[in-house]
């Protein structure tokens, strides 16, 4: 007989994917914006521009609110020790009309209370062409991106048009 092993509720739940480079994690806000009538766990929807440039590179932009107390950190303490961190997750998938797609998760840990003041995080970073190599971003039209607790109780994401790129730079 097999015995079946239940998982707690507060285990870690990483999203799939590869964990890829970001070149820019930063807290845009020195003060918190506030939602005062916020009833709710489950995060703003993150705003992203996904562009493929002309010399092949799939460049991704996002913009995302979290709220303002991580894991953990104390009324008062230290701005600096403020700051979300969050690591980038890009998933390839093969949708219903065999077609690859493009997912990508902001995966990050915090406190599961619902909050009134939030802080704006910006990420910049290029999608990965492995394992499909050179032409893996001819067919893509559009890419999921979600905002990711990895304990398991919330999570929120969006769809986004890819843009055609006119350079290879910013």
């Amino acid at each position: 007989m097999t015995k079946t092993t239940l998982y707690s509720p507060t285990e870690k739940i990483y999203p799939p994917g590869k964990c890829i480079e970001t070149e820019t994690k930063s807290k845009l806000t020195l003060k918190p914006i506030s939602f005062p009538e916020n009833a709710s766990k489950i995060p703003f929807a993150p705003i992203v521009q996904a562009t493929l440039l002309i010399d092949g590179t799939f460049q991704i932009r996002a913009v995302f609110l979290v709220a303002r107390k991580p894991k953990g950190q104390k009324e008062g303490e230290d701005d600096k020790k403020d700051e979300l961190k969050f690591d980038i997750y890009q998933n390839w998938y093969v949708d219903l009309d065999g077609q690859r797609q493009l997912q990508f998760f902001i995966a990050y840990d915090i406190d599961d209370n619902i909050e009134k003041n939030f802080d704006v995080y910006e990420a910049s970073f290029k999608a990965e062409k492995d394992p499909y190599g050179e032409k893996a971003f001819a067919n893509i039209k559009t890419i999921q991106t979600f905002l990711w607790d990895i304990d398991p109780e919330t999570s929120r994401g969006t769809e986004t048009t890819v843009q055609q790129g006119t350079g290879g730079g910013y």
